[in-house]
């Protein structure tokens, strides 16, 4: 009967009553070396080294860097600055300086007699702020809730918004050609007055129509990619056969289903071609007789099955099991404790099922 059978080996773990090492110095803190010897160091300072949190009672000089937590209460030889004054200006009133600590109240010379919706000016004679009028040319521009330029004969230039009346024959700046660009040939424009833009597709990938003001942009029934194509979504393909030519193919998830349309119990596996000898070629697969992984050699390019343990051209891979993701005891039962099956303790010892 099959059981577990243990291994001595060397490198066993073992219990030690002394360790000697020859290259520690005498009153010194001993440090790991990586995968070399052990070595020592000295911690350099006077007076006693306080390595945690919250500590109290302690009387520390010199010069220090760092944050601080506390409220100071005890700290000594802190330089303690007032903040400046301010001085009110012109046009504001307060009665008083600011002297940086007690609060009070600005005023704005003039305002109690400033009107709605008024443009402001400083009057200089009187150190007010009054009521004042935008004129152009000697015209007043008015408006209650925009500014209206009837009669003005001003030059604006910049960004507006809303209606025009008129034939716009005096107007500059206007728009006469459409600007565009794209990932090659451009830029280029065209002439809103005499040209027409066309939205054009690339033959076998991208086909245009148009049909009053919509023009349709789709792909045509059979696709030709001349260069990359990445797809950020997800591909199905409803074919019989999905043939990848390339010299890489790269995968990112982490896990691959196979077999998940064939019937339970089937085998399957990864068969790699090694060349023009079309049975000469070598899988590692689950075999479902045997209810194991392992590997077979001489299988042909169209190979659905595997028979591993036949004879020198297969062998089951190993399976090992460790105390650190299991238990101390040893599994006597589950689909992989089966003959030449491994097993490591947390103390270095090796079991082997057999």
């Amino acid at each position: 009967m099959a059981s577990w059978k243990k291994v001595i080996v060397s490198g066993s773990n073992a219990n030690l009553t002394s360790l000697s090492v020859d290259n520690l110095t005498s009153g010194q803190v001993v440090i790991g070396g990586g995968t070399s010897n052990l070595t020592t160091t000295a911690i350099n300072g006077t007076g006693n080294i306080v390595a945690t949190t919250g500590a109290s009672g302690l009387s520390h000089s010199g010069s220090f860097s760092g944050s601080f937590q506390g409220d100071g209460s005890q700290l000594t030889g802190v330089v303690a600055t007032s903040p400046n004054s301010l001085t009110i200006g012109e046009g504001l009133g307060g009665g008083a300086s600011y002297n940086g600590s007690t609060a009070i109240t600005l005023t704005v010379s003039g305002a109690a007699e400033l009107g709605v919706n008024k443009v402001v000016k400083w009057n200089n004679t009187d150190g007010k702020f009054v009521d004042a009028s935008l004129t152009d040319n000697g015209t007043t521009i008015s408006g209650a809730t925009s500014i209206q330029l009837s009669g003005a004969n001003s030059s604006l230039t910049g960004s507006f918004t809303g209606s025009f009346t008129g034939d716009g024959s005096a107007l500059t700046g206007i728009a006469t050609t459409l600007n565009i660009n794209a990932g090659s040939g451009g830029p280029s424009t065209v002439a809103l007055s005499s040209q027409t833009l066309t939205i054009a597709g690339t033959a076998n990938e991208v086909e245009t129509s148009v049909s009053g003001q919509t023009i349709t942009i789709g792909l045509p029934n059979d696709v030709t990619i001349g260069q990359n194509l990445t797809v950020t979504g997800d591909l199905f393909v409803n074919g019989t056969t999905t043939t990848v030519n390339t010299t890489d193919l790269l995968i990112e998830d982490k896990f691959i289903l196979l077999a998940s349309g064939s019937i339970s119990g089937s085998d399957a596996g990864i068969i790699i071609d090694r060349g023009s000898d079309t049975d000469a070629n070598i899988a590692f697969g689950f075999d479902a007789d045997t209810d194991r992984w392992g590997f077979q050699n001489g299988l042909t390019d169209s190979t659905n099955a595997m028979t591993i343990g036949a004879n020198g051209n297969s062998a089951f891979a190993g399976i090992v099991f460790t105390e650190l993701y299991h238990t101390s005891t040893k599994p006597t039962t589950g689909e992989f404790v089966v003959a030449g099956a491994i097993y490591t303790n947390n103390d270095g010892t090796i079991w082997m099922y057999a």
